[in-house]
């Protein structure tokens, strides 16, 4: 299929005329799309693993759109136009081979439904200089003001009632029948009711026992403190998500924010499950909840944990799961699709890099790095 660049100038009269037709597809990082953006854009936001497997390559198009209208859309023929855009990049034949820009205009190639494929040229830097008025942007509060203006816009946020990141949408889905959320979602018995959750694992302080004889509940008491050992947990978390799968049910895990302690249930879930390493399974969660941070020490039982993982013989449960009837659940094709997609013999994986931010606090707990992962 063609491929066409098209100007910040022929973006804008789409947007305007053609709007409800068109699909623009942002492939900047995530953090960098949430900033500042088109509006009614898409962001790609493809992990570390899709990328490195594919090869600059077409992947599963649900890794490519992640948002589940637009992919609909999309399957079904009502859009006509896909325009993908990266930072500054001025035409697509410069794009290098394994950008994510190059994966999503590989991937939208393959379309069966006769969508034209476009480039924007210059990327975002370029139309926002044009077209600020289009774009979307988080204003940063500024911390000089004075003490009057500080209470003020304190006051402000309190009345606005904002939710904090960790309580927007709904819980995400891991695993057709595995979800990860917050208290917050735990507590919503309608999303629970869309979700068609059955079950809760609570990983907090607090017991959170919802109404009696709605769910199946079990609470794992674990503080989010460098002092807990959260792996001691990982099999009674992994019998208990078993069962829940077994009999037919679906399982959200949750703590207080849905950041550190839960995170670090599921990733230790489909680690075991799925036989994968510590880097993939980061991925895959941080891909569906972005804002998942396990703290030092978690992270570090989980690097001792994925040793054992590898090391052992594979658990019963890490038969692959089947994609979900409607809209395939990218998380679950790593169980399947990549066998078939990928050659993974020739897979050479890379060593996992803890982020900055779980470097910023003295780590108390002593733990042993995996010999499989850890630096010399």
């Amino acid at each position: 299929m063609k491929v066409s660049s098209i100007d910040c100038r022929r973006l804008k009269k789409i947007i305007r005329k053609e709007c409800g037709s068109c699909l623009i597809v942002d492939c900047r990082p995530y953090f960098s799309f949430t900033n500042s953006s088109i509006k009614g854009s898409v962001n790609v936001n493809l992990n570390s693993v899709v990328v490195r497997r594919s090869r600059g390559g077409p992947v599963p198009l649900q890794f490519v759109i992640p948002d589940e209208r637009a992919l609909f859309r999309l399957r079904e023929g009502s859009i006509s136009a896909v325009i993908a855009l990266d930072d500054r990049t001025p035409h697509w034949q410069k794009l290098k081979k394994d950008s994510v820009a190059q994966i999503v205009i590989n991937t939208l190639s393959h379309l069966a439904s006769g969508a034209n494929i476009c480039f924007l040229k210059g990327g975002y830097e370029n139309f926002h200089s044009q077209y600020p008025e289009l774009c979307t942007e988080v204003k940063t509060i500024d911390q000089s003001g004075t003490e009057t203006e500080k209470r003020v816009t304190s006051h402000s946020e309190k009345l606005s009632h904002h939710k904090p990141d960790y309580d927007q949408g709904k819980p995400v889905e891991i695993l057709p029948f595995l979800y990860l959320g917050s208290a917050y979602h735990a507590s919503r018995q309608d999303y629970l009711s869309d979700l068609h959750i059955t079950a809760l694992l609570n990983v907090s302080r607090r017991d959170l026992q919802p109404a009696k004889g709605h769910y199946n509940y079990k609470w794992i008491p674990v503080e989010d403190s460098h002092m807990a050992d959260i792996s001691s947990h990982f099999q009674e978390a992994i019998a208990f998500i078993d069962h829940v799968k077994q009999s037919g049910g679906k399982v959200l895990v949750h703590c207080e924010a849905g950041i550190s302690r839960s995170p670090t249930i599921c990733m230790a879930y489909i680690m075991r499950t799925q036989r994968l390493q510590l880097d993939e399974a980061f991925d895959i969660i941080k891909q569906r909840r972005a804002v998942v941070s396990p703290n030092f020490s978690f992270m570090g039982q989980l690097l001792q944990y994925e040793s054992e993982v590898l090391s052992s013989a594979p658990a019963h449960a890490a038969t692959p799961e089947p994609a979900t009837p409607s809209v395939p659940d990218s998380a679950s094709f790593f169980a399947n699709e990549f066998a078939t997609t990928f050659d993974t013999n020739n897979f050479e994986p890379s060593v996992f890099a803890l982020p900055t931010s779980f470097l910023q606090s003295p780590v108390h707990h002593q733990f042993k790095l995996s010999p499989i992962t850890a630096l010399p």
